[in-house]
């Protein structure tokens, strides 16, 4: 539940000029980049449960700094570096750990529809908490933060609840260069070749709307119509989050009805056609646009999620969904970095650069992602999710 999420740009903002705003963002995403496979790595030999503590107390750090100490850029660096840590501890780990749960409970053949449903739920109590903090951030900014604080509390104690699964994990490595080597193996698979390439795209379509759509909301002036940009931010991202939520529900359904490689078809489709169309005016009716970015997400979480933990080994799943998140944001980063370079003399965001940012990406994907589909997946696409 972080109700920092529909406001963390207008944040960064008020504090850093624009540059330096990307700048801190490539350095969050860079740390969960260094921090993903040794995260992964250390769930594997220590347990998911003190992985899952360590996660949570690195958020509890994180937005200790943002919202109870005054921002400069060296704070917020901090803060970025403990929101790193926070995300990197839990990727991989929190859905390993589910999976082998189920495992040992005999409900393995549940996990893609329960997958679906707890992603569902993640949407909910996320729309949930940024449409609280839209309305938060309308007083103060800081807030936002010290909401996720609060929600983060009983978060932890859960973790401190926890119960490891009861066989132990096969530790058959003896270094971390032979896990990694192990990992890397699984590339071997076309399946899991071609889900990892794809989850890499699909997470930087996803994330330049999402990066970049409160810019686009300043720009649009919103006070001049009587609205709060925090607070039409919050509702927007809630009903985004909501979207998602069926999304996922619904998810393990329309790819029995229709196939994976449709679901994921139409994941690109939406997601390149809201880059596209954002980058072609500035305008408020677009913004409903935005609402989408969520539901082609999550159209591809839990069936991807279902073909990759049953074909990779207990003691190397946190590592592998570890590798694959570090992929995604370490790709992201470096287009956040070469982002920059255009706005490194800009003091303020203006239409033409964010046009630029927006077009630079739809041709991006629509050169790498959606050749992708016609490339070998082995036999990804020739049966239902439900016999994986």
């Amino acid at each position: 539940m972080m109700a920092w999420l529909p406001v963390f740009f207008l944040y960064f903002n008020d504090h850093l000029e624009i540059k330096d705003v990307i700048l801190l963002e490539s350095i969050y995403y860079i740390s969960v980049v260094i921090l993903e496979v040794p995260s992964g790595m250390f769930s594997d030999y220590a347990g998911r449960k003190i992985t899952l503590i360590l996660s949570s107390l690195s958020f509890l750090v994180s937005y200790s700094i943002f919202g109870f100490i005054s921002p400069d850029f060296n704070s917020l660096i901090v803060a970025q570096l403990f929101l790193a840590g926070g995300i990197s501890f839990m990727s991989g780990t929190n859905t390993s750990f589910y999976f082998e749960s189920l495992q040992e409970q005999g409900l393995e053949s549940e996990y893609p529809q329960r997958e679906a449903r707890v992603q569902s739920l993640l949407q909910y109590t996320g729309a949930f908490a940024v449409l609280l903090g839209g309305f938060a951030g309308a007083i103060d900014l800081k807030i936002t933060y010290i909401a996720s604080f609060i929600f983060m509390v009983p978060a932890f104690i859960l973790c401190l609840l926890f119960t490891e699964p009861k066989e132990e994990i096969t530790i058959q490595h003896k270094s971390g260069e032979s896990q990694f080597i192990k990992v890397l193996s699984y590339f071997k698979v076309p399946e899991l070749r071609w889900i990892f390439v794809f989850s890499v795209g699909v997470y930087i379509l996803a994330h330049i709307p999402y990066e970049f759509y409160q810019p686009y909301l300043n720009l649009l002036e919103l006070e001049q119509f009587a609205m709060n940009t925090a607070i039409v931010s919050g509702i927007l991202f809630a009903i985004t989050r909501v979207f998602g939520a069926y999304a996922a529900g619904k998810s393990i359904k329309w790819t029995n009805k229709y196939g994976l490689k449709q679901v994921c078809a139409a994941s690109v489709f939406i997601q390149l056609s809201i880059i596209v169309l954002l980058s072609l005016a500035l305008h408020p009716g677009f913004i409903i646009l935005l609402m989408l970015r969520s539901f082609s997400m999550s159209l591809t979480v839990a069936p991807l999620n279902a073909e990759i933990a049953p074909r990779v080994r207990k003691d190397h799943r946190a590592s592998y969904f570890s590798l694959q998140s570090l992929a995604s944001r370490l790709a992201f980063s470096i287009c956040l970095v070469l982002l920059s370079l255009p706005v490194a003399n800009e003091v303020i965001n203006d239409w033409p650069t964010l046009s630029m940012i927006f077009r630079y990406a739809g041709i991006g994907g629509l050169i790498v992602i959606l050749p992708l589909l016609y490339v070998n997946s082995g036999s990804l696409f020739q049966r239902k999710i439900t016999n994986s």
